[in-house]
């Protein structure tokens, strides 16, 4: 009898742990992060952005998007963010969610084939008077766009968010949604996002302000992103969600502080 009992302690006492161990690893996403890419290309045949950091190389992407992967972590929606930081959901611990602004052809044609292979999505918030009427060639010698025709083909990795219709621009160094009057920048996003149907935005330049915010929710918006450097959470602000932005200067020991990744 003194045999069984001790087995039986033994049992609950394995099974306990394992419970506890299960429920540690189910624990779900405290904060998130939100990566912003811009342009990408080769090292040898980028020779007229080779100075700006916001063009990285296919490798290094292809590296750091193996390394979440390993690591376990899964890309989340915008819609399931939105969900998760205006507590109506919660998300696995290991969640994050890649985006690029402005709707570089150079997201179709080096980051698609790489998200896809390990089943990511990302958000690509396009400049809509950008988007080409028909596909171009790939020139890495020009800033070539993403046309409307390939949208559709290859949305089962992106989807399309604003990132205004003409105000992609500045008066000096001020955003022009900072610089223009309230009226013309209200009829801009109105009509970014009656041409992608969307509900998400990305501030050009990262600049925005009380009246800025209130514009974009007028306009019909229910989440709009930052560039500021942290982690989304519960309770962040709709429309100040802060993005990393992922520059060819970031070492891979600051991609992993960035993702929390040991």
């Amino acid at each position: 009898m003194q045999k069984i009992i001790i087995i039986l302690t033994l049992f609950l006492a394995i099974s306990s742990l394992a419970y506890a161990k299960q429920s540690l690893d189910y624990t779900g996403a405290q904060r998130v992060p939100v990566l912003l890419y811009h342009h990408i290309l080769r090292k040898e045949e980028n020779k007229k952005f080779k100075y700006n950091s916001g063009v990285i190389t296919p490798e290094l992407f292809a590296q750091q998007i193996k390394l979440l992967h390993d690591n376990g972590y899964k890309t989340i929606t915008l819609h399931e963010l939105e969900q998760f930081i205006t507590k109506k959901t919660t998300l696995p611990k290991k969640s994050v969610v890649i985006t690029f602004d402005d709707g570089y052809l150079s997201n179709l044609t080096y980051a698609y084939p790489i998200l896809k292979k390990y089943n990511y999505t990302a958000a690509l918030f396009l400049i809509t008077e950008n988007i080409r009427s028909q596909p171009e060639t790939f020139n890495p010698d020009k800033l070539n766009y993403i046309s409307w025709p390939e949208l559709a083909k290859y949305s089962d990795v992106f989807q399309y968010e604003g990132h205004t219709d003409g105000f992609h621009r500045t008066v000096g160094s001020t955003s022009f949604l900072l610089a223009k009057s309230p009226e013309d920048v209200l009829i801009d996003l109105e009509l970014s996002k009656m041409l992608l149907h969307t509900h998400y935005f990305a501030y050009p330049y990262g600049q925005y302000n009380k009246n800025t915010i209130q514009l974009v929710k007028k306009a019909g918006y229910t989440m709009a992103f930052t560039t500021r450097p942290t982690k989304a959470k519960p309770g962040t602000s709709p429309f100040e969600v802060p993005r990393y932005g992922i520059l060819s200067t970031t070492t891979m020991q600051q991609f992993k502080n960035i993702i929390g990744i040991p």
